[in-house]
């Protein structure tokens, strides 16, 4: 008989429904537990998603035996504090990136997962997208040849500012958002980054002075590939979706089925251009764009057969100092060499 897993999610925000939606119904797990401190936003999930109970303290649930899984989905600035807890308890976890809202405090969450017997899975959610994968292994396959250059932009038309306002306070759009593609980057690639420069913008207001909104770097890498990533939050900023991968014999464009103007139902898409043929090839990839729910089975994998996390320790601390080797290079408007 397969266990059962008791799942306590600590943070019933954006994230927080993204993990607990695809995994609540499962034979495997029992919600035991959702967090929030809005505790009327912990009650109404625990509504919704067959929770057992509501809090707006995960601390309770720390000595529960039923608990075996924590989902940390708050602001970064809580991330270490609440993993302490966790592992102090012997309770494993799913915590969201940023580790955390500082350098240091970083490197603290690395040691403390590297010295634990907890297994801790940081959500690098696009290494369990099936999309990606299947661009990974086209580029692994040679149709792109190399070198390549990688063109991602994620542009949000805020319509939540407080929401976003908030999460400018702890981070920055190129650390929050970029380390899922610095991450992609340096994984299609199997390259190490060379140099990062970077520029970036406050259109909005009522930030604080030393954030900004919007932000743009550039990075070259030890195989000659070189890429750009472009994040912006704003209320008059357009959204806009790229992700593309050019080399000499082709090039691949991802669109995700929510931004197809047809089709829909086919799933994302993958436009692939063959060069010198001249050639299209449409590939249809049923992938959800953030699945909480692969990425959940993969900490089962790694605690029921001791397995290494996917993507591991290390890829999480390289995409982790990149990011802020990245914030640093914009607000310095410097170079920096890797």
């Amino acid at each position: 008989m397969n266990k059962k897993y008791g799942v306590v999610l600590i943070g019933c925000g954006h994230m927080g429904k993204e993990h607990i939606k695809n995994i609540y119904y499962k034979d495997n797990v029992k919600v035991v537990g959702v967090i929030d401190i809005d505790e009327e936003k912990a009650k109404l999930f625990a509504k919704m998603y067959g929770a057992e109970s509501y809090s707006n303290d995960y601390k309770s649930y720390l000595k529960n035996d039923k608990v075996n899984i924590f989902i940390i989905a708050t602001y970064p600035s809580t991330h270490l504090p609440i993993l302490e807890d966790c592992i102090k308890w012997g309770k494993h976890v799913i915590c969201e990136k940023p580790i955390a809202s500082s350098y240091e405090e970083g490197k603290e969450f690395i040691k403390l997962v590297r010295s634990s017997k907890s297994k801790v899975l940081v959500g690098h959610i696009l290494r369990h997208n099936e999309s990606y994968n299947k661009i990974k292994d086209m580029i692994a396959e040679g149709v792109l040849g190399t070198p390549i250059i990688m063109r991602m932009v994620q542009n949000h038309h805020t319509k939540d500012w407080p929401k976003y306002k908030k999460l400018i306070e702890e981070t920055s759009p190129i650390i929050d958002c970029g380390i899922h593609y610095i991450d992609i980057m340096r994984w299609v690639t199997g390259a190490e980054v060379k140099s990062i420069s970077g520029i970036c913008q406050r259109t909005e207001e009522d930030i604080p002075k030393n954030k900004y909104n919007y932000g743009m770097i550039n990075l070259t890498f030890t195989d000659n590939s070189v890429a750009f990533y472009e994040a912006g939050w704003g209320n008059t900023i357009k959204a806009q979706n790229i992700k593309e991968f050019i080399g000499p014999k082709g090039r691949i464009t991802l669109t995700y089925k929510r931004d197809r103007t047809d089709n829909k139902e086919e799933g994302d898409l993958i436009e692939y251009y063959k060069y010198p043929e001249n050639k299209y090839e449409i590939i249809n990839v049923d992938s959800n764009r953030k699945p909480t729910d692969i990425q959940f089975n993969k900490l089962i994998h790694m605690i029921e057969n001791d397995e290494d996390a996917y993507p591991t320790i290390f890829d999480v601390e390289k995409a982790f100092e990149l990011s802020f080797i990245a914030d640093e290079a914009i607000r310095e408007n410097k170079l920096v060499i890797i």
